[in-house]
């Protein structure tokens, strides 16, 4: 037997752990979790996977709630030297991933106390508060509200509709907490992959409202609103639907 053909085997047997031992190391909990990898012995035995599918049931990353999620990446480069030696499996290189993602109403709720949501709540929210006009409409419907920098999205809950994400929340920030919460609903499509645009945005009175979010009032000053998602997001997808969001796309994976 040659030497590139017991590396191979040896390869063949430890890598398919290897991956599956790092994938479950990226995540909390998961319940179901499949991995196929793809490549002829000699791409391998180089460090190279021409492809790699994943699937999984029950995932958390990160504080991060996923019910389902089916991933496929190439072109990936990993110290395949060291781990035949033992060691863990590392990326060497920046690489697309493409996929889709499937949350619950129960997977948003869940996530929210994550800092990776958390984090993205508040700087969306700060994004928002620096529209023009809009601490008018604030303080006309609230009245006067903490609308500081480091604003806390105190006791934050989300729900989704058909096509809309409503999210109710108390601002809190210099120990001060907002009597009631802020409520509102909005539609969401993205243009160009990574611009997530507000559609038909509205003030609820209550989160339940999301059901018929035209009962709610416009916000005006979030007319045309939109949000860059980074240029390492590409969404195909996304789609909101009483409780289910399904998003698809791809991001960019670094080491």
């Amino acid at each position: 037997m040659s030497g590139e053909e017991k590396g191979s085997r040896i390869i063949g047997r430890i890598l398919p752990a290897a991956v599956r031992l790092w994938l479950r190391s990226q995540v909390e909990q998961v319940e179901n979790l499949s991995v196929v990898l793809a490549g002829r012995d000699h791409d391998i035995i180089s460090g190279y996977l021409p492809g790699v599918s994943v699937s999984a049931v029950g995932a958390v990353y990160r504080g991060i709630h996923i019910s389902e999620l089916r991933l496929s990446a190439q072109d990936i480069r990993i110290n395949v030297g060291q781990v035949v030696r033992g060691k863990p499996l590392r990326l060497t290189k920046v690489f697309p991933v493409i996929g889709e993602v499937a949350l619950t109403a129960a997977d948003l709720n869940a996530s929210l106390g994550s800092a990776l949501l958390g984090e993205g709540l508040r700087d969306f929210w700060r994004s928002l508060v620096q529209t023009p006009a809009l601490g008018a409409e604030i303080e006309a419907r609230y009245g006067s509200l903490p609308l500081h920098a480091d604003v806390v999205l105190h006791n934050a809950q989300t729900c989704l509709g058909d096509r809309c994400l409503g999210l109710s929340f108390h601002p809190q920030a210099d120990g001060q907490t907002a009597l009631h919460p802020v409520v509102l609903a909005t539609g969401l499509t993205v243009t160009e992959g990574n611009q997530l645009h507000l559609e038909s945005p509205r003030w609820l009175k209550a989160l339940a409202d999301v059901t018929d979010i035209s009962i709610g009032e416009p916000i005006a000053a979030l007319h045309s609103f939109q949000w860059n998602l980074g240029s390492d997001t590409q969404l195909s997808q996304l789609i909101l639907q009483p409780e289910r969001l399904l998003c698809s796309g791809q991001i960019m994976v670094n080491p």
